[in-house]
C-alpha cells in the first residue's frame, strides 16, 4: 500500500540510502504487526457501535495509514510495499540497485513483523492470522483473481506516481491513501486483497491457505507486473507530455511584482525627466529667438 508518497524520487545519497533501508525495515515490521489486528479491531468496534464491520475496517485502515505517513517521512520517505519501489524503478526514478536494496529491507521487515506478531501479540488477537496471506474467494476463477491483483496494482501505483507531481502536500499524501481504500474495498470480493507481495508472503510461510503456485502467481507475479506496467506507462506519459513549469512561490511572485513596480516607476521618472528636458530646451530656444 502506498502510504508514504513523500519520498526522495531521485537516487538517494550514500548517507541517506542506509537510513532509507533501515526505515523501510522498521515501518514494514510495524505495518505487518499493526495490519494483523485490523480484523479484530473492526470486529470489536462493530460489536460495541452496531456499525457495519467493513465500514469500520476501512476507517481503521485510513487511521493507520494516516499515522504511518509521518513515520515514513521521519525516515526520509520510507516505504513498506515493494510494488511502490518497483513502480518507481520502472518509471526511471532512482537506480535499480538502490531500489533492490530497499526491497531487501522491506522483505526482512515483513518477515520480522509476522514473527513478532505471532510471538508478542496476545492469543485473542491471532484468530485471523491465517487469512492474512490472501486467497482467491470462493467462486472466483484463477484468471479473474490474477487479473484483479494485477489491475489493482497498476491503478494503485499509477496514482502513486502521479501524486508525487502534485503541488499540494495534502494531495501527495491523501491521493494514494484514498485509492488504497477504494481498491481494498473492491478487491475484498475477489482476492482479499493483498496489494503487498511481501506482507502476504510473510503470512503464507506460517499458514498455507493456497498452494505455492497460486500464491506466487496471484499475489506476487500479478502485483509486480501491474507495478512495472504502471511505471512504464507513467514514464511514457512524462516523455510525451510537455513538462509544466513549477508553480512559483508566493515570495517569488511578490518579488516579481515589486520588480515590475520598480521598473514602472523608473520608466515614469525617466519619461518625466525627458519631458522636463525637452520643455526646458524649447524655452531656451524661444529666448534666443527674441
Amino acid at each position: 500500500m502506498a502510504a508514504a508518497a513523500l519520498l526522495e524520487a531521485n537516487e538517494p545519497s550514500k548517507w541517506s540510502l542506509p537510513i532509507l533501508i533501515f526505515g523501510d525495515f522498521i515501518v514494514t515490521t510495524l505495518w505487518v504487526m499493526a495490519s494483523s489486528c485490523f480484523s479484530e479491531a473492526s470486529e470489536y468496534l462493530a460489536k460495541y457501535t452496531g456499525m457495519d464491520e467493513m465500514v469500520l475496517g476501512i476507517g481503521v485502515l485510513i487511521t493507520t495509514l494516516t499515522i504511518f505517513g509521518p513515520l515514513c517521512e521521519f525516515f526520509g520517505g520510507a516505504l513498506f510495499n515493494p510494488v511502490n519501489s518497483i513502480a518507481l524503478m520502472s518509471s526511471g526514478k532512482g537506480t535499480i540497485s538502490s531500489h533492490l536494496l530497499r526491497m531487501c529491507g522491506q522483505l526482512a521487515g515483513a518477515l520480522a513483523g509476522s514473527v513478532a506478531a505471532k510471538w508478542y501479540l496476545p492469543e485473542w488477537l491471532q484468530g485471523k492470522f491465517h487469512s492474512l496471506s490472501g486467497g482467491i474467494k470462493d467462486g472466483v476463477a484463477f484468471e479473474i483473481g490474477f487479473a484483479c491483483e494485477g489491475t489493482m496494482s497498476f491503478v494503485l501505483n499509477y496514482v502513486f506516481l502521479i501524486s508525487l507531481e502534485a503541488d499540494s502536500r495534502l494531495l501527495t499524501l491523501w491521493t494514494p491513501m484514498l485509492s488504497t481504500v477504494v481498491l481494498s474495498w473492491v478487491g475484498y470480493y475477489f482476492t482479499g486483497p493483498s496489494l503487498n507481495p511481501f506482507v502476504s508472503f510473510s503470512w503464507h510461510l506460517h499458514y498455507k491457505r493456497q498452494n505455492d503456485l497460486e500464491h506466487y502467481l496471484v499475489f506476487w507475479s500479478a502485483p509486480i507486473l501491474g507495478a512495472l506496467a504502471a511505471g512504464l506507462a507513467f514514464m511514457f506519459r512524462s516523455k510525451s507530455t510537455p513538462r509544466k513549469g513549477r508553480r512559483p512561490s508566493k515570495a517569488a511572485i511578490a518579488a516579481r511584482g515589486q520588480k515590475t513596480l520598480q521598473q514602472q516607476q523608473n520608466h515614469h521618472h525617466h519619461h518625466y525627466q525627458n519631458h522636463n528636458s525637452h520643455h526646458k530646451e524649447a524655452r531656451n530656444q524661444g529666448r534666443e529667438k527674441r
